[in-house]
């Protein structure tokens, strides 16, 4: 991205990062479409990761700009891009929001028609989607 754009993106608030949003998730590859994979739960200043196995939460935090930036710079992603991404995680699970106007530069996120993703290191980037409340 251009210095230009970059320093725009920053300063002007309406790229700025916020928390990433707690709701119901899931992805096209479960039995059936728009199963809940994921719930994260508002828990303090984090989220709480609730499966659907049964086992215990799992605390997430929400990432600062510089552990955003160590991510994308990880995936070799623009690393202005960062700035407009909320993600909560926990080290071995990431959940990021990503803006289709930000997504577009980024040729991994691209064609996801999704603004969320997934991202661990056995599953690797995969595109999510925030299902509605139950």
């Amino acid at each position: 991205m251009k210095p230009l754009i970059a320093t725009l993106l920053l300063c002007c608030g309406f790229a700025q990062a916020q928390d990433f949003p707690a709701g119901i998730y899931g992805h096209a590859y479960t039995a059936q479409a728009g199963e809940p994979v994921w719930n994260l739960r508002q828990d303090g200043d984090g989220l709480a990761l609730i499966g659907n196995d049964g086992t215990a939460p799992v605390l997430l935090h929400n990432l600062s700009a510089a552990e955003r930036a160590a991510f994308w710079q990880k995936m070799g992603w623009p690393a202005a891009s960062s700035a407009a991404a909320q993600c909560a995680g926990n080290g071995d699970d990431l959940f990021c929001q990503v803006p289709k106007r930000v997504r577009a530069g980024i040729s991994w996120l691209k064609d996801n028609g999704s603004d969320f993703f997934y991202y661990s290191e056995m599953a690797g980037v995969m595109e999510i989607s925030r299902l509605p409340p139950r």
